[in-house]
């Protein structure tokens, strides 16, 4: 049944104006007055062309965070709920598998096993879509222009050179408008706020529901504001408005797949140059920490898309971290595209381990603690300071953690929202010793709560452990 929508006159009373805005641009699709601009961060936000006009009714209906929108419950179980099984982390599914590619380069050219770019060519090359709509680089960007953006491809070509993971804002009013007005079907790759955002408006245009046949969702941590790329280019010695181009998951041969490095490109002194960097070298690196993270995305409690028809992510797992080559964890939600994977890996085109829900969960740990347990806390201090927050599955709460883990809780949030202003102090004055001076200090007392919140997370495991042993012995 389709709950009860509210009106959309308050999205900027609400979601804008309290930070919640993640900047997707699904509202600007459907309302020329509203224009996604990036702002003084560096993150897009949506903003009114005048703050007179009605905002159309629509541009609220699909917006991921808004008042009286479905949740990805119920728009997963409009989409799969007759044919797929549920979970209460990852939500619907057929399948859950972790694999990699077999045949050509594309497990050597993704960030991790090179699934995602090979389902999309697979897609194109077996007629199923005429269309691809993913993030691209932004071809020649000047100073201080966006990095990459939306963009439309057709040929398995186009699609291979614009692979890769991109830890930038990006925005897709544009790519909607274009696909409400070019007929096609199109395969549409993107995070999990974004494809809940596109899911909203399939529901409101039967034109775009028709055209979007497949949804790619990426298996999500947070999204980085532009100052994420900049900081990694300036610790590499070019300056932020040098920076032209980023490769943030360069693999290292040899080691795990977790350690992996950062390659920018742009100019110092006039040249140009091109920099590798281990990402366990460059300060910022740890996504724990969460610097330059949107407040949106304090606010989701949906880590792998569970409104995508597949989602995909890196199997942080102890049984294929070690290799360096990438792994991919996947969650099947279409048939369709779960009887595609089946038929190539028994063709010996992909390895894929059929492996438990539970399994998928455990690879994403971190991030799932923090969109339910800490997101409960953080709505319990939304609630109690008497601020408007989205509405959440995950209920407010407090009992379930420990003061320490408050602490944490608390601190990451901090660490999140302070970056921000920090680095623009930074740039402002062009010393990145200044963000350093600011940030370093709430990083150490982070780590420090962690620590001590690790020991005891050992301890308390070891204790069970040997109850449960004591026990069998009886």
């Amino acid at each position: 049944m389709t709950p009860t929508r509210h009106p959309a006159t308050n999205l900027f009373g609400t979601v804008v104006k309290n930070g919640c805005c993640i900047g997707c641009g699904a509202c600007a699709a459907f309302d020329p007055g509203i224009r996604i601009k990036l702002d003084e961060y560096g993150r897009y936000v949506a903003t009114r062309q005048s703050e007179s006009t009605p905002v159309n009714p629509t541009a609220a209906l699909v917006c991921p965070f808004a008042d009286g929108v479905p949740n990805e419950d119920e728009l997963a179980q409009e989409v799969f709920g007759t044919e797929a099984q549920f979970e209460p982390h990852i939500g619907y599914h057929v399948a859950t598998y972790a694999g990699w590619v077999v045949e050509s380069d594309f497990r050597a050219q993704g960030s991790s096993g090179g699934l995602a770019s090979w389902l999309l060519v697979e897609l194109l090359n077996r007629g199923l879509v005429d269309y691809v709509v993913h993030v691209a680089p932004q071809p020649a960007p000047t100073a201080g222009a966006p990095l990459f953006r939306f963009a439309v491809s057709s040929t398995p070509e186009e699609v291979r050179a614009k692979a890769k993971s991109r830890y930038y804002p990006v925005e897709m009013s544009g790519v909607i408008v274009e696909m409400l007005q070019r007929p096609g079907r199109y395969a549409v790759v993107g995070i999990p706020c974004f494809i809940k955002a596109l899911r909203l408006a399939c529901r409101e245009s039967s034109v775009l529901k028709q055209r979007v046949t497949f949804t790619v969702g990426i298996v999500c941590g947070h999204l980085k504001s532009t100052a994420f790329a900049e900081m990694f280019a300036w610790q590499c010695g070019i300056a932020p408005d040098e920076l032209r181009a980023i490769d943030f998951r360069t693999k290292l041969p040899d080691r795990p797949a977790i350690s992996y490095a950062v390659t920018v490109v742009g100019q110092r002194d006039g040249r140009d140059i091109t920099v590798t960097k281990p990402t366990s070298e460059l300060f910022g690196s740890n996504w724990g920490h969460g610097f330059f993270k949107y407040k949106a995305c304090d606010f989701c409690d949906d880590v792998v898309g569970e409104t995508a028809d597949i989602s995909v992510g890196d199997a942080w797992l102890p049984e294929y971290v070690s290799d360096s080559a990438g792994t991919n964890v996947v969650v099947v939600r279409s048939q369709t595209l779960n009887s595609l994977l089946a038929d190539a890996a028994v063709a010996g085109r992909l390895h894929l381990d059929s492996i438990p829900a539970e399994k998928v969960v455990e690879s994403q740990a971190g991030g799932f603690r923090h969109r339910r347990d800490g997101l409960a806390y953080r709505l319990f201090l939304e609630d109690q300071a008497g601020r408007w927050r989205p509405t959440k599955r995950v209920k407010p709460g407090v009992s379930h953690l420990t003061p320490k883990l408050r602490e944490i809780y608390a601190l990451r949030y901090e660490l999140g929202q302070a970056s921000h202003a920090a680095f623009a102090a930074a740039k402002a004055k062009q010393d990145f010793s200044i963000f350093l001076q600011a940030m370093n200090p709430l990083t150490a007392r982070y780590d420090r709560y962690c620590r001590r919140s690790l020991i005891l997370r050992i301890l308390g495991k070891i204790k069970r452990t040997l109850i449960a042993l004591v026990r069998s012995q009886r």
